[in-house]
């Protein structure tokens, strides 16, 4: 009885592993469930009516008119999968952590949902003390002045993402302190530190270009002016060389020498896939070199360690960083 019991429950688990799946794409048929379980459609039937009735997992059937074994069945959208509160936690301060952001302004959205969503289904406001932990986290980040703007500016990129529409572009350039207009075919976004971008072919230019999500005033999507995303481009491909957002220019081999007092934090983090741990000295010293391109936001990083850094080549590179701290001390004279 216990394994039958056991086989049971191993297959109802397998029923909704498969809705699960297949929910986001229509659903899934009493004979796909079968198949997959290695039973009849009646028993998938039942298992079905277990699901909902002692589990209380809401499904959508199909319709009357439709053949049972040829309609799709699905878990309802507002079901959410069985998580821990523990989980459910870490998603919901995963959210808080977009305060500000670009995804701002859809936020506070999301996290009712998801909260509204635990509480219908699997837990009671108490359990997961949502007020009085958002007393008790306090996110220190650098926040966008106008996040429902950018907001909206981001939604439409997604968009033309989706489509592949052609997009026009009004984007401030900092160095030249004056709004320009781009025609562009958005090819993907990267995020870093909490910072968009938007990689895409610029047609002025001819070339790939990165413009930074919050420095897009407006875009305007050109619905009917499609393009073919180029089969051969890999957006992770196109970074993995880059320091940052920018590849600028060709691979170049760097050796940074760290200080002792943050060889613990250089020990902790991977800064680049290329990083290569050269060597620990004697005195608690670390040597990291990396393979990139990329130098603008390199040297800015670079100049952030202070003295804790020490850049052993390539000789181009220091004097560069030599300049920009020459550069700073002229202020402060």
């Amino acid at each position: 009885m216990a394994d039958k019991d056991t086989t049971k429950a191993l297959r109802i688990a397998r029923v909704i592993e498969i809705l699960n799946k297949k929910s986001p794409y229509g659903g899934a048929t009493l004979k796909e469930m079968a198949n997959a379980c290695g039973v009849s459609t009646r028993s998938i039937l039942r298992y079905l009516d277990h699901i909902e009735n002692d589990m209380n997992i809401p499904l959508v059937r199909p319709e009357r008119n439709n053949s049972r074994k040829q309609g799709l069945y699905r878990l309802d959208a507002g079901y959410l999968p069985s998580i821990s509160p523990e989980k459910a936690l870490i998603i919901f301060l995963s959210l808080l952590q977009q305060k500000g952001s670009a995804l701002a302004g859809h936020i506070n959205e999301l996290k009712d949902a998801l909260v509204g969503t635990l509480f219908k289904y699997k837990y009671t406001s108490e359990s997961l003390f949502v007020d009085e932990l958002q007393k008790r986290i306090h996110i220190v980040e650098e926040q966008l002045a106008d996040p429902a703007g950018v907001s909206k500016v981001f939604a439409k990129l997604l968009q033309a993402l989706r489509d592949n529409c052609r997009v026009k572009l009004e984007y401030y350039t900092g160095y030249r302190r004056q709004c320009t207009e781009r025609v562009v075919e958005p090819y993907g976004l990267i995020s870093k530190r909490h910072n968009w971008y938007l990689v895409a072919h610029c047609l002025k230019r001819i070339d790939i270009r990165v413009f930074r999500v919050d420095q897009i005033k407006n875009v305007h999507i050109y619905t009917y002016e499609r393009f073919e995303y180029p089969p051969d481009f890999s957006l992770e491909d196109h970074m993995t060389r880059s320091w940052g957002v920018t590849n600028d220019g060709d691979v170049c081999k760097v050796r940074l020498k760290f200080s002792p007092e943050v060889n613990h934090r250089v020990r902790r983090f991977i800064y680049h896939p290329s990083q290569v741990t050269e060597q620990e000295l004697e005195d608690g010293s670390i040597i990291l070199s990396f393979e990139t391109s990329g130098f603008t936001e390199m040297k800015t990083w670079i100049f952030q360690w202070g003295n804790a850094v020490e850049v052993l080549e390539p000789d181009w590179l220091k004097k560069e960083i030599c300049d920009m701290a020459a550069s700073v001390l002229k202020i402060y004279q």
